[in-house]
């Protein structure tokens, strides 16, 4: 598991803050950017929700770690005294526990928008034979990628592997001419392809696809979703409204971004470089959307994974 925690130190210094090795506070002599603010714990995985969060981690005042994978997720979900007061995740994966009456946490936003692609070593790479290499099996990547594509009417031989990092490594390897992966995986291998002299492009944005196959009022599908700890609202208010500014200036100004991963560093974050994550940022459809503003959206999402969504699940 990937750690990063910004740990609050308020007054044991008069010239700033202080952590320890390993933590990204304000640099000496400034303020937390929220001083009032009580401070919050935050886990959240790593990749495009991770960069949502990168001004709260950054801030020092409060505390984020960001873990790969969604078991860690899962687990803090279903404890009854999990300390976190804030967890980001993919949305049916809190939705099925929430239907289930087995976590406290309830869905407050909607905070990715999709970020998966289809990349080819041509325009026409899924109408020849060949190999097609996919990830997530049964997940959101995979639900979306067959529920947005006539995937009976793709020609390459398709095969699953247990991540984006796989997929990337057969592409590379020539083991396959086309696949499924997520920004900014995508820039990346396109990049390090063209570093090998393999031409790969972007072939299908699954967000256009999926919104015309769908019918969807908003523009690709709720992907990671924000949950709340029941009694923790009035404690999180500020963080979410520091979350939603920050993403909102973030889509206008790269710098911002480049300057907080390099902060937190890629490694942390799960990105490749600073410059990757500013420029694919509007390809990583990261914007914060109120849950009970896109109801039909999260809706008919969750029925791809059998889940009834009801009003009850949002956070009060």
């Amino acid at each position: 598991m990937k750690l990063f925690k910004g740990l609050l130190v308020a007054a044991l210094l008069l010239t700033g803050c202080a952590a320890p090795a390993g933590n990204v506070n304000e640099p000496k002599g400034e303020e937390p950017k929220n001083p009032a603010a009580e401070p919050i714990k935050v886990l959240a995985p790593t990749g495009a929700p991770a960069l949502s969060v990168m001004e709260l981690a950054a801030d020092g005042v409060n505390t984020v770690d960001f873990v790969t994978g969604s078991e860690a997720l899962s687990a803090e979900f279903a404890k009854s005294d999990s300390d976190y007061d804030m967890i980001l995740a993919p949305i049916n994966l809190g939705a099925k526990l929430i239907s289930a009456d087995k976590t406290d946490y309830r869905l407050e936003a909607v905070i990715t928008w999709g970020n998966l692609y289809l990349v080819g070593t041509s325009d026409t790479a899924l109408e020849e034979a060949g190999n097609f290499a996919a990830f997530g099996e049964g997940s959101v990547p995979d639900i979306v990628f067959k529920n947005a594509v006539d995937v009976a009417g793709i020609v390459p031989e398709i095969t699953y592997y247990s991540s984006a990092q796989d997929v990337q490594g057969i592409l590379l390897s020539g083991k396959a001419e086309s696949g499924l992966l997520a920004e900014p995986a995508v820039t990346a291998t396109i990049a390090k392809a063209k570093e090998q002299g393999i031409e790969l492009k972007v072939i299908l944005d699954l967000q256009s696809a999926y919104q015309e196959k769908m019918s969807t009022a908003s523009s690709g599908f709720p992907q990671a979703a924000i949950f709340v700890k029941q009694g923790s609202e009035e404690k999180v208010s500020a963080a979410l409204a520091q979350i939603e500014s920050f993403v909102s200036a973030a889509a206008s100004d790269s710098s911002k971004v480049s300057s907080l991963v390099d902060q937190l560093t890629p490694e942390v974050l799960g990105v490749p470089s600073s410059k990757i994550a500013a420029a694919t940022w509007a390809k990583q459809n990261i914007r914060y959307t109120s849950a009970s503003l896109c109801e039909a959206d999260i809706t008919t999402m969750l029925k791809l994974f059998g889940i009834d969504y009801t009003s009850e699940m949002l956070s009060k």
